[in-house]
């Protein structure tokens, strides 16, 4: 593989650029520490939740716990997560079984189930991967299931008939890897039988369940004897993306059976759902907030460390010296701390570039175009509320427009309790208008 070179040319990037592709943690060579710029957020603290002596690098076991790990869209809350996951895979630490639902599942229609049968088949592929074996008592459990409850059943018949077929002269963990394989694209691909095997999950939940537990008990008794890690650990990225009703189902109904497997998991969820009240603080361990960059502090006076990783994240993917004076801390100022807006705003400042430089007037054209963005999914009370807590009057609650705002960006969220509406957004007539009420009605 050819060393990673940062792009001279202005085609280049754009040509390179990709709003969501997620970096593989600190082994990418655009990777930038961001922990001082955010604040509270740090690794160490998620390692200590988890049972992790911080000097020795050894586990502390925790009993069983279920993690949120919460941010904005496009905070970099996918590439932490590798990150943690990186760090976190080790023999005297952690196995971990990392699944992504974005690119595994389809988060546009995704339930419990879909999310559970995955996992029971990543923990099970992974341990094929690295050829660990179990013994077969212990999968009985899983293989039963399938037959009773999947290949007897006459709505899912086929579909187990050709599941096995796939899986043809395969036994134990690389048989049920075949199934379990077979299931996931039934659920990506939005088959016929997804509904029926939703359905066979739920009607037959507990069954299920164990047999997982016993699962995850013997790879764990496994993975010890090999010297590969103390416990199973699931990370599970993509599902902040759920739609607000969605993640409620997820993370609220039907919490329950989520943890009904025992064991450790790492959810990814959006930001919005630390919002929904003490349902989720007494549903999960903990949750890890993953803070937006801070490039201000609340007086609106340049935030040095935040300014930095911004510019760094910049410049690992456009030179230095394809930027005009002040254009990189002009659109580094427009993005509010938001790594992938500020990559839109790259992007869109290509499109608006007259020569082959990133001009002042190609950035203030991209700031004009994504305030456009948010223009369009925004009411007039939004701005009202917007203005309110940017003048300090309003606090951040839990009702459904606050919940809004938060997940599509147009209000953000920082540490130390601090939130700002999205600097685009205050460029805009409708939000300038909205602030000068509130100012007067101070003054009244």
């Amino acid at each position: 593989m050819c060393p990673y070179t940062v792009p001279n040319d202005i085609w280049e990037v754009n040509r390179r650029l990709r709003l969501d592709e997620h970096l593989n943690g600190e082994e990418d060579p655009r990777w930038v520490d961001t922990e001082a710029a955010r604040g509270e957020y740090s690794l160490s603290r998620v390692r200590k939740a988890l049972g992790v002596h911080p000097s020795k690098r050894r586990l502390a076991a925790p009993d069983q716990r279920y993690y949120l790990f919460c941010g904005h869209r496009g905070c970099g809350k996918s590439t932490e997560l590798r990150r943690i996951s990186n760090d976190l895979h080790d023999p005297n630490i952690y196995y971990v079984v990392f699944a992504d639902a974005t690119d595994e599942l389809d988060v546009n229609n995704l339930k419990y189930q879909d999310v559970l049968l995955h996992l029971a088949g990543k923990l099970v592929e992974k341990l094929v991967t690295d050829g660990i074996s179990i013994d077969a008592v212990y999968l009985q459990s899983l293989e039963d299931w399938f037959t009773q409850r999947v290949e007897r059943h006459e709505q899912t018949r086929t579909f187990a008939a050709d599941a096995k077929m796939g899986a043809q002269g395969a036994a134990g963990l690389p048989f049920l890897a075949k199934v379990f394989a077979a299931i996931s694209t039934t659920f990506k691909t939005n088959s016929t039988y997804k509904d029926e095997l939703r359905r066979t999950l739920r009607n037959y939940f507990t069954d299920f369940s164990d047999a997982f537990n016993r699962l995850i008990d013997a790879a764990e008794e496994s993975i010890r004897t090999a010297s590969r890690g103390c416990r199973v650990l699931f990370v599970i990225d993509g599902t902040d993306r759920l739609s607000g009703d969605d993640a409620q189902a997820l993370f609220v109904a039907d919490v329950h059976q989520l943890q009904q497997v025992r064991g450790l998991f790492i959810y990814c969820a959006p930001v919005s759902l630390a919002y929904e009240g003490s349902a989720i603080g007494q549903n999960f361990s903990d949750i890890f907030r993953l803070p937006m960059i801070k490039v201000t502090i609340e007086d609106d006076s340049p935030n040095a460390a935040g300014h930095d990783a911004m510019r760094n994240m910049l410049h690992l993917r456009a030179a230095s010296d394809l930027f005009d004076s002040g254009v990189a801390d002009y659109l580094i100022e427009h993005s509010g701390g938001h790594p992938r807006d500020l990559l839109r705003l790259l992007l869109n400042a290509f499109k608006h570039a007259e020569h082959d430089r990133f001009d002042g007037e190609s950035a203030r054209r991209a700031v004009r175009e994504l305030a456009s963005d948010y223009r369009r999914i925004l009411d007039p009370e939004d701005y009202a509320l917007l203005a309110s807590v940017d003048l300090g009057r309003s606090l951040p609650s839990g009702s459904e427009r606050v919940r809004n705002l938060l997940y599509n960006l147009a209000l953000l969220e920082y540490n130390d309790f601090y939130w700002r509406s999205h600097p685009v957004i205050r460029t805009t007539g409708p939000y300038k208008a909205a602030l000068r009420a509130a100012e007067n009605d101070v003054g009244t």
